[in-house]
């Protein structure tokens, strides 16, 4: 086989790979049409409040980048908060339970903390109730919802829960779609 034809063969047999890295619309698992929208781009937004607060930091700027992996088994965001000093990253991987037929997550960050829990829907809003953060300070719960607005833009409403039980608003704020990075 001549170079030229085994770089044809090489590239043909990934063409089919290619093509299975990012899930076609109509193959998208049902589990995961909720969040699908957000897949192919990054979402730009402020820092939580309670991030602002603790760090002293003012200036708004939460980057989160989608994409599907594992031809569409996974789908992962990758969060930066670039305010910060050093720069707070992490990452989320959303997955489908076939056991409890449950969308789920687990996030990791850089700051040594991470996050478990469910994503549902009720209407057209993305609902994370159950969400556990462990971290140095202990194990902090949040309720959070994305409602989406068009395909552009999501808001964010997060509520940090007090020892008293108690809901405080963290942050409520819009999500904006830019280029994958």
């Amino acid at each position: 086989m001549t170079s030229i034809n085994l770089l044809a063969f090489c590239v043909a047999l990934s063409l089919p790979l290619a093509a299975a890295a990012q899930p076609a619309a109509q193959k998208i698992p049902e589990g995961f049409k909720p969040l699908a929208f957000m897949a192919g781009s990054c979402w730009e937004g402020p820092l939580p409040d309670f991030v602002a607060a603790s760090t002293g930091v003012s200036e708004q700027a939460l980057s989160h980048c989608v994409r599907w992996r594992l031809q569409g088994h996974v789908l992962t965001d990758t969060l930066v908060m670039s305010a910060l000093t050093p720069p707070e990253r992490g990452e989320t991987n959303y997955y489908w339970d076939s056991e409890t037929k449950t969308l789920r997550y687990i996030f990791w960050s850089n700051a040594g903390s991470y996050s478990t829990g469910t994503v549902k829907t009720d209407g057209d809003k993305i609902v994370f109730d159950d969400e556990r953060l462990f971290g140095s300070k202990g194990v902090v719960h949040f309720n959070t919802t994305w409602t989406p607005q068009g395909p552009d833009t999501y808001i964010q409403d997060r509520r940090r829960q007090n020892a008293d039980g108690t809901w405080t608003p963290s942050a409520v704020a819009p999500f904006h779609r830019k280029p994958l990075k």
